[in-house]
């Protein structure tokens, strides 16, 4: 971290104290210095609720250490009352919602700065929040010159009703406003008879009523620590005149009438005599609420949130049942002013004598209702029968704060909450009037009414206590978001409760925006249950927009409203699935959304503040050009890089519990084009919880080779006292590391998770170091950042012996990323509570890593190659594996899709290994079997085949896969199994070639078939030589399978003939000594004869 003065880090944290959280429903407005200024070297801070029985145990060395460390100079219960109460409450006592005995004040010396002792107090992990005190100021606002100087009437009784009021109710004397302003003019006419004494401890010297301040009987000056209430602070009369708005006495003839009629008030000085004196405004309110007020009035205010200040709002009114109210401001602007814009305040704006909002005052969503103003006669601090007209909210508050008391005592049976909401659902509608339409529903729910406050029967009030999205959920552009919301019902019944919720932006569109609650009981809950809220964010929506949601009832005829602020499309996102907890943009940034403090968590561990100023990535090649948008010699982000695409969040990813996900390209001259993608990974088990994983894949996205790619991490860290910090490097894990050597303070590093052809590790003394290194103090420039990025592992330690304020850069170069060529690095941010842990969550992260970019192991699958021939290995699986010829992996065969064998002899086996990742995958056998040469056989099944009759034929091949018939008679078939039909009889050449599976091989066989005739014929018939009788059968042994040929002429006559040949398919008899003529021929063949004419030539 740079070296700051007390101020510019006082400046900063007050920054860091707002963080925003994404996504927001309650995001503060842009900040403003009103009423920003804050106690010099105090800070108040909370205890998480389980510390002080810690504390009581023994177990506070860490926050002893820590206050030890800063130097504190007093600590103390901020409320000690309240804190002795809570020390002897039983353990049956329900947890209070607001516990002030947690919170205390602490002084520390002016040589250390409001970061250091928020970081010190924060990292002992037994702390909420470190906040300064700030000094809010009234908001009184000078009488506008242009109006009536001369006008002393009460014009706003009648404009808010207030004599219609007072006729139903005047209250009494038990019914007290706190008045915590500047002081009161006590002997003032009007004054003088309304005070609230504490006659417990009457003006003696002496503490009677034991509440630790000495004659606290008619208030307490909570600035100057004494029971001097006068109203001679720098704004003096500002309290003077608030009182007598809410207070004064009324119906006695004199003066004026305070709103509240009988209703008296507590004079509680919170702003100091004495000019930059101290503030008490917190402490009052706190006195206030323990002692019997019912209402309390706050006219002061300033832009900046604390939540320590919420906590005494929230402990006033849901613990002691305080109804609140605060002037909303005198800007006329869109801002929040707090106290006003806390939850459980009553916001009040201001209007003129025509119901219009003033023109220099403040509009918000946040305000409730708005009074009268403008030309207030009230009494003056200048003497005991004065009175002036006085301007501002700070009068417009006080309207409303006496009324309230009155219908407090109207209506005892109502808490707090419910009288405010009495107060904003009985207000006079103001947006039929010209001059407030262009506020609709940011002055409230209207002018207050008094009379109708009191006297309006079953008024209702529905108020969403919470309105967010359903985890998990990014509000990017483009996505759909469902939002659950929750209930409660402060007034009467409601029969038909209907909910409708809008945007008032174009960039969200409400796709499911209704919701029946139907009916609802007096102070009853209800939910949208299963039936979300669903929204659509635009796709062109403004990167970090904030938009406003409306959500409006209706029950018959009560009709109401209440507004959301929601920040959209943020341009960064925050890892917080685990101990480690950091925010990365979309620019490169890790920590914070630049030097934009306020958007980020920075990188925090555990309970701890953030253990970081700033980091992010850093992108360089040979031309000595750093890409990145870390800041540069101005102190300004340097601002290298275009989003392509915003950070987006992912849950329950295949790879881990939350991913954020992110596109960018470089924009410098003298740098190639070079696109970024970030992938940041978080897993919430015991294993992985100490670490993130951010991931870079970097593609050349130039026309040309990038000779020489450096690629780096940077990181400021900050722990404990960051001038005390020490950078070293772990050569053998390549973990770069830095720790406070002070005290128990986490260590916190970056490790590098992927192989590189060069390491990169440079650590650096942001000030004061030698010419080895650099200074990132007085700014950054790239020859600096060049320097640190394209040497190597150049400098190993920073920080000396006792510590110093300390950086470093951890990475990687790789040599000739061609175009179109992706390179990918990675990082784990670690921290761990000492060296051995944090070594040990290194080796983890590692791990993690290696099996999230292992590709999944190849299917063992055994391939087949014939004898001799080559043989290939084509895994499945993935696309690219490395084959090697052992299991062990050692010896590289070579890499690709697949893998060839020349010549096979043998059954062999090789192993393949996923090289689709980062890292390979064991390596699985891959045999290789070499197949067995087919052989070729068949046979006929059928018996005596003839003619176009199907014959049957059947294979009986080894290891053959296919199969070609020629049958003889010129026709062919491939099936294994085949039919055949001969259609002439005869003797047939049948002829089988089988193929093995791989076509390596070929056999053949040949087998005859006689096939045979259906009918024996006598052929030829002319004969000459010979006679031949077909057989229908094959001979065989037995006489009878042949056939017998008696001759005769036509005479009748007997002729003998000659057996002359026989085969599978004929019996053949020699004619060639017979004369020519006709003969008849008498055939006698399996038992059947027949005769025909032979006619021999």
């Amino acid at each position: 971290m740079p070296t700051l003065s007390p101020l510019q880090r006082c400046s900063l944290c007050l920054l860091l104290m707002c963080l925003l959280h994404i996504p927001l429903l309650y995001a503060q407005r842009p900040e403003a210095d009103f009423g920003t200024k804050t106690i010099p070297n105090k800070v108040v801070y909370r205890l998480k609720p389980q510390q002080p029985r810690l504390m009581r145990s023994g177990q506070e060395n860490g926050m002893r250490q820590a206050l030890q460390r800063i130097g504190a100079e007093q600590v103390q219960p901020k409320f000690p009352a309240i804190a002795a109460k809570q020390a002897i409450a039983t353990a049956r006592q329900a947890a209070p919602s607001a516990d002030l005995s947690l919170i205390y004040e602490l002084k520390y010396g002016t040589a250390h700065t409001f970061e250091e002792v928020k970081t010190a107090l924060m990292a002992t992990g037994q702390v909420a929040y470190v906040e300064p005190l700030y000094i809010r100021e009234p908001f009184h606002q000078p009488n506008d010159p242009a109006s009536d100087s001369t006008k002393t009437t009460q014009y706003y009784l009648k404009q808010v009703q207030a004599y219609g009021g007072w006729a139903a109710e005047k209250g009494d004397t038990t019914m007290v406003i706190g008045i915590l302003d500047t002081g009161v003019r006590l002997t003032h006419q009007d004054l003088q008879s309304k005070v609230k004494y504490n006659y417990a401890d009457p003006v003696d010297g002496i503490d009677n009523d034991g509440n630790g301040l000495i004659d606290d009987f008619a208030g307490w000056d909570f600035a100057d620590k004494d029971n001097n209430v006068a109203d001679d602070s720098p704004w003096t009369g500002h309290g003077t005149a608030v009182a007598g708005v809410a207070a004064a006495a009324t119906n006695n003839g004199t003066g004026m009438a305070g709103m509240g009629y009988n209703a008296r008030f507590m004079p509680l000085k919170i702003f100091s005599s004495h000019p930059n004196g101290p503030f008490g405004g917190y402490e009052a309110i706190v006195y206030a609420a323990d002692n019997g007020c019912k209402v309390i009035n706050l006219s002061w205010g300033g832009t900046s949130y604390s939540q320590f200040e919420q906590d005494v709002i929230n402990y006033a009114v849901l613990e002691k049942d305080v109804l609140i109210i605060a002037s909303a401001g005198n800007t006329n602007a869109d801002l929040d002013f707090y106290p006003a814009s806390y939850e459980n305040v009553v916001s009040v704006g201001g209007a003129n004598n025509k119901d219009v909002k003033y023109k220099d005052h403040t509009y918000s969503y946040k305000i409730d209702l708005i009074s009268p103003s403008i030309n207030i006669y009230a009494p003056s601090a200048a003497g005991d029968t004065k009175y002036g007209n006085v301007g501002g909210t700070s009068f417009s508050a006080p309207t409303v704060a006496g009324g309230a008391a009155l219908v407090r005592h109207h209506f005892p049976d109502l808490n707090a909450r419910q009288v405010a909401e009495r107060l904003r659902s009985s207000t006079d509608n103001i947006y039929t009037l010209e001059g407030n339409k262009p506020y609709l529903e940011m002055l409230g729910t209207g002018r207050f009414n008094l009379k109708k406050a009191l006297t309006t029967p079953d008024l209702k009030s529905i108020r969403c206590t919470k309105l967010a999205p359903v985890a998990k959920q990014n509000l990017a552009a483009g996505k759909t978001i469902r939002f659950a919301a929750e209930f409660i019902n402060l007034l009467a019944p409601t029969t038909a409760l209907e909910v409708t919720l809008t945007s008032l932006s174009p960039y969200v569109t409400v796709k499911q925006s209704d919701v029946n609650l139907g009916s609802i009981g007096t102070m009853v809950s209800a939910s949208t249950e299963g039936k979300p809220f669903v929204l659509k964010i635009e796709d062109n929506a403004p990167i970090f927009h904030k938009v406003y949601l409306r959500l409006g009832f209706k029950d018959g005829d009560y009709e109401s409203f209440q507004h959301f602020e929601l920040v959209i499309n943020p341009d960064f996102a925050t890892l917080n699935a685990n101990n480690l907890r950091l925010t990365l943009n979309s620019l490169g940034n890790i920590g914070y959304n630049g030097l934009k403090m306020q958007q980020g968590v920075g990188v925090t561990y555990g309970e701890g503040a953030s253990m970081l100023f700033e980091g992010g990535l850093m992108v360089a090649t040979e031309a000595g050009v750093v890409a990145d948008n870390l800041h540069n010699a101005d102190w300004q982000n340097d601002n290298n890089f275009t989003p392509l695409h915003l950070t987006s969040q992912h849950f329950e990813t295949p790879q881990a519990d939350q991913e954020i996900r992110s596109l960018m390209e470089t924009k410098v001259t003298g740098h190639p084009l070079v696109e970024v993608k970030t992938v940041g990974f978080a897993w919430a088990d015991a294993a992985n919880q100490d670490y993130v994983i951010i991931e870079y894949q970097i593609t050349n996205r130039s026309s040309d080779t990038i000779q020489q790619l450096h690629t780096g991490l940077f990181a400021d860290w900050d722990i404990g006292r960051y001038t005390r910090n020490i950078a070293a490097w772990d050569s053998q894990l390549q973990l770069g590391y830095v720790y406070n050597p002070e005290v128990q303070l986490p260590y916190a590093g970056i490790k590098l998770l992927t192989p590189e052809q060069q390491v990169i590790y440079h650590a650096i003394d942001n000030i004061g170091g030698n010419d080895s290194t650099v200074s990132v103090d007085d700014g950054f420039t790239n020859e600096e950042k060049y320097k640190i990025i394209s040497n190597g592992t150049s400098r190993l330690r920073a920080g000396g012996k006792t510590g110093n304020n300390v950086s470093h850069v951890v990475g990687g170069t790789s040599i000739n990323l061609a175009p179109g060529q992706v390179k990918t690095i990675a990082f784990a941010v670690l921290a761990g509570h000492n060296l051995e842990a944090l070594q040990q969550h290194a080796q983890a992260a590692q791990q993690k890593y290696i099996s999230i970019r292992t590709g999944p192991l190849p299917v063992a699958t055994a391939f087949e190659a014939c004898l001799s021939g080559p043989a290939v290995v084509a895994p499945e699986g993935g696309s690219n594996f490395n084959f090697y010829a052992d299991a062990d992996a050692k010896n590289f065969l070579g890499t690709g899709k697949y893998f060839t064998i020349p010549s096979t002899a043998q059954n062999t086996t090789i192993y393949a290994a996923n090289a689709d990742s980062m890292f390979s995958s064991m390596a699985v056998p891959m045999e290789i079997q070499v197949i067995p040469a087919p052989k070729a056989d068949f046979s006929f099944l059928t018996e005596y085949p003839q003619v176009n009759a199907v014959v049957q034929l059947k294979d009986r091949s080894q290891d053959a896969t296919a199969w070609e018939w020629d049958f003889g008679d010129g026709t062919t078939s491939t099936a294994q199994h085949p039919q055949h039909a001969f259609q002439k009889p005869g003797s047939y050449n049948v002829k089988l070639t089988v193929t093995d599976k791989l076509n390596c091989q070929r056999h053949t066989i040949s087998q005859t078939i006689a096939v045979f005739d259906t009918a024996p014929k006598l052929y030829p018939n002319p004969v000459r030589d010979y006679l031949a009788i077909t057989l229908t059968r094959p001979l065989t042994a037995d006489a009878s399978t042949a056939p017998m040929l008696q001759l005769t002429d036509v005479t009748g006559k007997a002729v003998s003939v000659t057996f002359l040949s026989a085969d599978n398919t004929n019996f053949k008899y020699d004619l060639s000594t017979l004369a020519p003529g006709v003969y008849f021929a008498r055939i006698t063949y399996l038992g059947k004869t027949f005769v025909e004419r032979v006619l021999v030539q």
